[in-house]
């Protein structure tokens, strides 16, 4: 899908560079190529800003996207992981609870929320999120290791040592790290 849009986009650039064409019909038909037209496609520019890790030109996408369809929990969701790689903790906050109001059953969701209070000390918001995440989806590895880090902070050593280890029976790596480090003797 990425090549896709950057073949389109060179295709558009070519098109534009080689006419000489002048007519307002050709112009028009220009300008409706190189506008996105709708949701679709401005998702995919601000997702392939994002995996670019233009933060910044992916918000401004998410925002034309969101300025169209407001009840896009996807929408919502994915620039308030922009916000949160840049560190704009309370708007990827804003963000992610807009989205958990149009979707509370989006375990990510919950999972990101609790990264965020995290981020943002907030324990108790922490682990209640991450609680919801895990009902939506119990298996959710990178949930099961949140909860862990957070028993970990609180220097709950047992009840961190439980949740890492439920996350690396599920196949993720950090939690294994942290079993490793933390758990074995």
């Amino acid at each position: 899908m990425k090549h896709s849009i950057l073949l389109t986009l060179l295709c558009l650039l070519l098109f534009s560079c080689g006419s000489n064409s002048n007519t307002a019909t050709d112009k028009a038909n220009l300008n409706s190529k190189v506008q996105p037209a709708n949701t679709d496609s401005l998702y995919e520019l601000a997702m392939l800003a994002y995996e670019n890790q233009d933060y910044s030109q992916s918000i401004l996408h998410f925002n034309a996207l969101l300025a169209t369809d407001s009840t896009a929990s996807d929408a919502w969701h994915d620039r308030g992981l922009c916000y949160f790689m840049l560190e704009d903790y309370s708007q990827a906050e804003f963000n992610i609870l807009t989205s958990m109001q149009l979707d509370s059953t989006y375990a990510p969701g919950w999972l990101q929320l609790g990264l965020i209070y995290r981020k943002k000390n907030q324990t108790d918001q922490a682990l209640d999120a991450l609680s919801k995440s895990l009902n939506a989806d119990s298996t959710l590895a990178e949930a099961w290791f949140e909860v862990g880090a957070v028993f970990m902070d609180q220097g709950k050593v047992n009840e961190a040592c439980y949740r890492f280890q439920k996350a690396a029976n599920l196949g993720y790596t950090p939690a294994k790290e942290a079993l490793k480090r933390f758990c074995h003797e």
